[in-house]
Formats: C-alpha cells, structure tokens, sequence
C-alpha cells in the first residue's frame, strides 16, 4: 500500500543542518557536493567536525615519513567550499535519537538534522608494540621521519605489511635513506594481486632498491627490537614500521550505531543507516553491503565517491526523491615506489588485474598526476558541486555493456 508523505516529509526545513565528521578524501568530497548544490542554496547549512584545521594527504604520508616531503598539510580554506563551517574538535559521541554530536573537550555538542560519519581510519600500531611506527597519520610520519633521521648506516627498517601501504613506504624509505638496510615482510605474496608482469616489475624494483622481500612470512609478535614470526625465526629490527591491518575510531560503537567487528559503521546500499536513515556513512570507517562493495579496498578511490553519493543521497532525501544504491568500481591501481619509479595496474571494475602494467618512470610520472588529480577533483567540487564523477561497480558496468551490444 502506497502512503503519500506527510507535509513535514514534502517541505524541505529552510534551515537544514547537516554535520560531517572527518574532513578527509569522503568528508571534503560530501561537504563541497552539498554546500553547492545549486537546488539546496540556502536551505542547508553544512558543518565539517575534524580534528585539525588541515586537510591531510594520506596517500603522501609515505613521502613525508622518508623525508621526501615536507609536509602533507593542505589548508583547508583551498579545498573546501567557503559556505561550509568548520569545527576544529574531535567527536565523541552521536546520540542518534537527540540527533546531537557530542565532544571530547566537553564543548556543547552540535545539533543535526543529517549527518555523513567520514572518520576514516588508521594503523593497527598496536600490534607493533609501544616502539611501532605507523604512517598513517601526520604524527605517526613525523615521528617515523624522526626515527629513521637517527638511526645509524646499516640499522634495519622492517616494515610489517606486503599491501600498497607497506610497498610504498618500504620502497621510499630505502630510496631516501640508502645507507639504511629495509625489509618487508608480507603475510602473503608481495604483489600477489597483480597481473604476472605487474608483480615482476613490482619486485625488480624493490630489489634494485635494495629492498629484502620476505614473503608468506607472518610476524606473530614484537618487541623493542625484534621481531618472532609464526615458524619461530627471530627477526633484528632497530625500526619496526607496522602497516599490516587497520583500525577505525570506535565512534560509531560507544554511540550505540550499528557496527562489524572492525568497527565500521554499517550502512546499506544507499550509505544510510536503515535503523536511522538521516545518518549516512563513507570512508575507510564505513561497510556497505557485499552486493555493492564486496571489490571495494580502502583507498581514497572509494573514499571521494562514497562522500560524493552519501552528498547525492541526502540531496535526493530533502527534494523527495528515493535514495539510489552506492555503484563504485576501479580502473587502476597506482603505486608509487619512491620519486623514479612507480606501477599502474589497470585493473577491471572489480579490481581484477588486467594484463597490462606500466612500470618505472613512467609509472612514476602516472601516479604523480593521479595524486595530484584527488585534490583538484576535490577543488573541482568546489567550484561546481556535481562536476564529480567516478566509474561504476561491476554490476553496473555489466549492465551498460549488455545495454551497447
């Protein structure tokens, strides 16, 4: 039986007050798309609650850890759209049915009327012990950069984690820091999700870096300066560097929001919370459903649609129309294996290697322009809100391919 909205539901507040919490790669991406919307102006007003005042560049943090970039700092004001608030503070609590964010320092908490949850996430530094690095982080590069500033010619740098973050971080370390001896250790294979010539040319350039491959090599615990992996080898280490796993702020579980295991938010396919459905979610701390995010990683790949949709949900929502399903698939992996040389893997919409592979510098040069790409997509937003687009899911994708033929 169909039921026609209630006059509260047909009539858009004059003043809706819509909050998101994280100002990274999702929450920058769904401030700009909704503080412009043209069919919204004056009816929304749009606040970030972030931590710091700063935008971060996570997928530099590798860059400023080694000491090849200063800083991975952008100002805020150059990437978010004017009419926007931003609330340096750091949430504490949502009460959901109050509809109120709550704060660490004890501030009055802010009301909202919609909320994006775009905390992002971090390393799983605690596995590494108390003398674990991460890079993750502004703090946990500076302190990354610092160590490996001190450490004397023939020290060895392990970095725990065979996946994009570990390769990238082993292969700028052992670029900048050449007197410095770098392992990496990997769980699995390095670079087992690669097409054969993607993974060949991964690994012929981490050895000319110098860098020891130890693969199918689980590291069970460490201390200050060793590390025991699961067939009981000992592993000297004077700088353990820990990228393996990850972990979300547990915002989402002490405001009493549904959550997985890990810790993320669980949303549907529209990025909603059915159980509160003015609360959407995007980012490394949210889970969709497998039917539309089974191919999805975490990367700010996935992070700029999602914060994009959830910003196009929350639109559809005030103008009365249906919420549509989050569709978001790949074209490539891109990494960067210090300032000469990087790898492309094109890749199919569900990331399924493709044959082909770029490698060297001109890997290096693609990847540049990629990074570079994320935040002038985001300042592209600012300038006009809905100029955003990425490349559908598999599902989609099939579907626009039987819909040509």
């Amino acid at each position: 039986m169909c039921t026609s909205p209630s006059a509260k539901e047909r009539t858009v507040s004059a003043y809706q007050r819509v909050i998101i919490i994280g100002a990274g790669y999702a929450g920058v991406m769904a401030a700009n798309r909704l503080a412009g919307s043209k069919s919204l102006a004056g009816q929304v007003q749009v606040t970030v609650v972030n931590p710091q005042a700063e935008f971060i560049e996570r997928i530099r943090l590798h860059e400023v850890a080694a000491g090849s970039r200063e800083s991975a700092a952008v100002p805020m004001a150059s990437l978010l759209n004017p009419a926007a608030a931003v609330v340096v503070g750091t949430a504490a609590r949502i009460d959901p049915h109050a509809r109120l964010v709550q704060f660490a320092d004890g501030r009055d908490p802010l009301a909202y009327d919609r909320l994006v949850y775009a905390v992002g996430s971090a390393s799983a530094t605690a596995e590494a012990g108390p003398e674990g690095y991460g890079v993750q982080s502004a703090k946990e590069a500076a302190r990354l950069r610092s160590r490996l500033e001190q450490l004397e010619a023939g020290a060895v740098v392990t970095v725990v984690g065979g996946g994009l973050t570990g390769i990238e971080t082993a292969a700028e370390i052992a670029e900048r820091h050449p007197r410095l001896r770098v392992r990496l250790v990997s769980e699995g294979g390095i670079g087992a999700d690669l097409s054969t010539s993607g993974r060949r040319e991964l690994q012929r350039t981490l050895r000319a870096l110098g860098v020891e491959l130890l693969e199918n090599t689980k590291v069970e615990n460490s201390d200050r300066s060793q590390l025991t992996t699961s067939s009981g080898a000992r592993l000297e280490s004077d700088c353990t560097v820990w990228t393996a796993g990850f972990s979300t702020p547990d915002l989402a579980r002490v405001s009493g929001l549904p959550t997985d295991p890990d810790g993320r938010l669980l949303v549907d396919e529209t990025l909603s919370v059915p159980e509160f459905p003015e609360i959407f979610g995007a980012g490394d701390a949210v889970r969709p459903p497998d039917s539309v995010a089974a191919h999805l990683r975490m990367a700010c790949a996935v992070a700029m649609p999602m914060g994009a949709h959830a910003a196009d949900n929350i639109i559809a929502r005030l103008e009365q129309h249906a919420p549509q399903a989050f569709s978001s698939g790949f074209m490539a992996r891109c990494i960067s294996l210090g300032r000469t040389a990087g790898l492309i893997q094109f890749v199919h919409a569900d990331d399924r290697p493709r044959p082909l592979a770029i490698g060297r510098r001109s890997g290096a040069f693609v990847k540049e322009q990629v990074c570079r790409l994320a935040l002038r997509w985001m300042r592209d937003e600012l300038r006009r809100s809905g100029s955003y687009s990425w490349p559908k899911g598999p599902r989609a994708a099939q579907s626009q391919l039987a819909e040509a033929r």
